[in-house]
């Protein structure tokens, strides 16, 4: 007789792991529905009472039944809980602090506190967060109130004080202004962000009334101002920002263009102060473990040390996820080594999650957090499996570690790519070997310099001295990740179309470790086939559903620029925003969405005229994507921005075609395009008058883009295509200036669905109210930028649908 056993996954094994994903399910239930505390408090405490009867019943009966309803109520106490606590720490729910701010929006206030944090943008305006401890409101009404807000404070109209310093008490006026949500698709959120960092409100320095030097205090920040300046002591000007970065995680003072060249050649992780740099300090001291084991009190002595050693340098980073992260399970290893304790690293991992989901919910959705356990895991789970199908010829001889290093790396790039893509939209090829090459130089850099920090305040030139290889190797190492990253290799743009792509993800990660079990791997390779089927399912429901024309009008304030998606997969532009000297919109706002579409090039760029306020993000658009064509309106114009969009063009080899009225553009075959404007024999001083005036049509569904086409060109028009302006849809003209949007021509087109694109609160005065009056009375459903943010449409052929 054959006995049929069928693998048993060891859950009992593993609490740690099972408690940290229910409690995770239950943050991200809460994270996605919001309910109120008081729903999940309810939840929580039925939750709590079903358990508690269930386990007093089936300790009285011992039946099974009773058990598996035990088990599953526990389960549910804990995704419950995880549910109640996130809504208790939600950092979306604005403070009670941050509301009484926020109703002073625009008025001065004073406010008085320590600098937590310091940060030059690349528009060069510094960021100043601080801990306020006083608040000053009209009146002379003192609040002693304490928060932390951002400050920012603009170098073109006040000095910056020579002691704006960490730690530093200051005291100054501010404007409150207001922390919008974010206004265009893919656009970063800023609001969002900062209330990750607990930061809920933001104003605008007028004036500094006092700067305070603070030396008594125990602080972080008075702590981590002393170790900024050891390391300006121990390197020179060009690497002193990269050893900050690299040594602490401060990476305030490191150039934008340098952490995308980072990334690009995958060694940004070294600049997060991580489990690399906690195992670096690690490391000498699992070397000296035995010597703990012979003193008396030797094994309580290591625990504390190694403790205090690890909470010093989280506190150095900020109290960084990562940091913390590898800080508490390297901790709890070497409690087990110490104390001679069941050592397991997937479950310790768990615990450190567990900790820190359970001092701040919100961890969970940080880049940061995601990253670090991610990797972890995914190097617990896959690297013993692939080290041990090595042969041994590799695996014992000196060069099996550093091939090793090589093999992780790939590994972690591979295993995060769908977390890379998601966030990034980037992916590093090179990243495997430049991590082979410099990871085991920083084995020995890291240590060493955080050692010679120490000596720093005692004999800062002897410090200095000591300190000048990795100096030099910083330098080299900057120069390496600059080559590195701009190989024509180094990194490719990536786009993340699915969720179900994570699942596949996953289930691939889970079956490369469970290679060794037969009896589970068949069952990963199934789940494997289910998710990819579903994956592939996904697309093709998708491709079989009726196909649409998509357009997104984005908000980029005084200015136009609109993306036009068609049904079989082309992509262009209608004008691409604004220039300014620190700021373009095609930078910050068009890029970031193309880029999280998975828009690889543009079929055209259509510039309605050469004023900044439409084609200013043309350079970065030619820089950025490969583009078929470039059409304008024909009219040349005196500036440097119109000039140098010509010649780029030329450079890349991109054709510029002028259009004029009567012709016909073919970008897809699903959709017609006509050209109204500008007449070729008409001469006219005013280029808003030469403006392209574009029709789109889909199906039965029509859309009319008029540029900043004013009265005269609207009369044009009017004369020479009487019949075929009838539209469904108008890109209103001119922003709403009164020398738009005539009676006539909003009579003729007759649109239902009308766009403004401006910005609030401009110089100009628009929309103007003759014009708005006007368009209100022919259009019913009109949307603003400066009031909606950026709006989307879609059309199926039939009608026309907001997103």
């Amino acid at each position: 007789m054959s006995i049929h056993q069928t693998y048993q996954f060891p859950f009992a094994s593993y609490p740690a792991i099972r408690i940290t994903l229910l409690l995770a399910a239950g943050i991200i239930v809460d994270y996605q529905a919001d309910l109120s505390l008081s729903v999940w408090t309810l939840i929580f405490g039925f939750a709590a009472i079903f358990y508690l009867i269930a386990e007093v019943t089936y300790r009285k009966s011992l039946d099974s039944r009773t058990y598996n309803i035990a088990i599953l109520s526990y389960l549910g106490l804990i995704l419950s809980f995880g549910g109640t606590w996130h809504s208790f720490w939600d950092y979306r729910d604005l403070p009670e602090e941050a509301q009484v701010i926020n109703t002073y929006t625009w008025e001065e206030l004073t406010f008085s506190g320590n600098i937590h944090q310091i940060k030059q943008t690349s528009t060069g305006k510094f960021q100043v967060d601080v801990d306020v401890e006083t608040t000053i409101f009209p009146d002379d009404l003192v609040w002693d109130k304490s928060f932390t807000l951002r400050a920012v404070l603009n170098p073109a109209y006040h000095n910056v004080p020579v002691d704006l310093e960490l730690g530093n008490k200051i005291t100054f006026v501010a404007t409150v202004y207001p922390l919008e949500e974010k206004r265009n698709p893919s656009e970063f959120n800023y609001k969002q962000y900062l209330a990750s960092q607990n930061i809920h409100a933001q104003v605008g320095i007028q004036q500094i009334t006092s700067i305070t030097p603070v030396h008594t205090n125990w602080r972080w920040t008075f702590l981590r101002k002393h170790v900024l300046n050891a390391i300006d002591n121990n390197f020179s000007k060009e690497s002193s920002s990269l050893a900050k970065a690299l040594l602490i995680g401060y990476k305030n003072e490191l150039a934008r263009e340098d952490k995308i060249s980072f990334s690009r050649a995958g060694l940004s992780h070294i600049m997060a102060v991580s489990g690399l740099h906690v195992g670096f300090l690690l490391f000498p001291f699992w070397l000296v473990i035995p010597f703990f084991w012979t003193l008396k009190y030797g094994k309580q002595i290591g625990i504390t040390l190694l403790i205090i050693t690890l909470f010093i340098y989280a506190g150095l980073t900020d109290f960084s996820p990562s940091v913390t992260r590898a800080s508490l399970v390297g901790i709890l290893l070497a409690y087990g080594k110490l104390f001679h304790k069941v050592r397991d690293s997937k479950n310790l991992t768990a615990v450190a999650a567990l900790i820190i989901l359970l001092i701040n919910p919100s961890d969970l959705f940080s880049i940061g957090f995601q990253l670090s356990f991610g990797a972890v895991y995914i190097i617990l789970l896959t690297a013993p499996v692939i080290q041990r199908r090595l042969p041994a010829w590799i695996r014992f001889s000196w060069y099996g570690k550093p091939i090793m290093i090589i093999i992780i790396s790939f590994i972690v790039q591979v295993g995060l790519f769908p977390l890379l893509a998601y966030y990034f939209g980037e992916f590093s090829l090179v990243g495997p070997l430049a991590n082979a090459f410099v990871i085991p130089f920083l084995g020995i850099v890291v240590p060493f310099a955080l050692a010679v920090l120490l000596i720093t305040p005692f004999a800062s030139d002897v410090a200095q001295t000591l300190n000048y290889p990795v100096d030099i190797f910083l330098q080299w190492l900057h120069n390496f990740v600059d080559f590195a990253a701009n190989l024509p290799w180094s990194w490719v743009q990536v786009h993340v179309d699915s969720l179900l792509f994570f699942g596949i993800w996953i289930v691939i990660i889970f079956f490369i470790a469970s290679l060794p079990i037969p009896k589970l791997r068949w069952k990963f390779l199934a789940l494997l086939l289910l998710v990819s089927c579903l994956h592939q399912g996904n697309r093709v429901v998708h491709k079989l559903s009726p196909t649409t024309l998509n357009l997104t009008f984005f908000d980029v304030g005084q200015g136009d620029a609109a993306l036009i998606s068609t049904p079989n997969n082309k992509h262009f532009l209608i004008d691409v925003g604004r220039w300014q000297p620190d700021y373009n919109s095609a930078k910050y706002i068009i890029i970031p969405h193309l880029k999280e579409q998975g828009i690889e090039k543009l079929d055209a760029v259509f510039l309605s005229h050469p004023h900044a306020d439409h084609i200013g993000g043309i350079l970065e658009i030619i820089d950025s994507f490969p583009v078929d064509t470039i059409y304008n309106s024909g009219t040349s114009y005196n500036s440097q921005l119109y000039k140098t969009y010509n010649r780029k063009a030329s450079e890349h080899k991109i054709p510029i075609k002028s259009l004029h009225a009567g012709d016909q553009i073919n970008i897809d075959p699903a959709i017609r395009m006509f050209v109204y404007g500008p007449q070729k024999s008409v001469a006219q001083s005013n280029v808003n008058n030469r403006s392209l005036v574009l029709e789109l049509i889909y199906g039965d569904t029509e859309f009319l883009f008029m540029g900043d086409a004013e009265h005269r060109q609207e009369k044009n028009i009017l004369k020479h295509f009487p019949g075929l302006i009838n539209t469904d849809f108008l890109k209103v003209g001119h922003h709403g200036s009164k020398t738009s949007s005539g009676t006539l021509l909003l009579q003729s087109t007759t649109p239902h669905i009308g766009v403004v694109s401006l910005a609030k609160s401009n110089r100009f005065g628009h929309p103007h109210r003759e014009a708005s009056r006007r368009i209100h009375e022919y259009i019913s459903s009109l949307y603003f930028t400066s009031l909606e943010g950026a709006v989307q449409f879609s059309s199926d052929g039939k009608n026309i649908y907001k997103q």
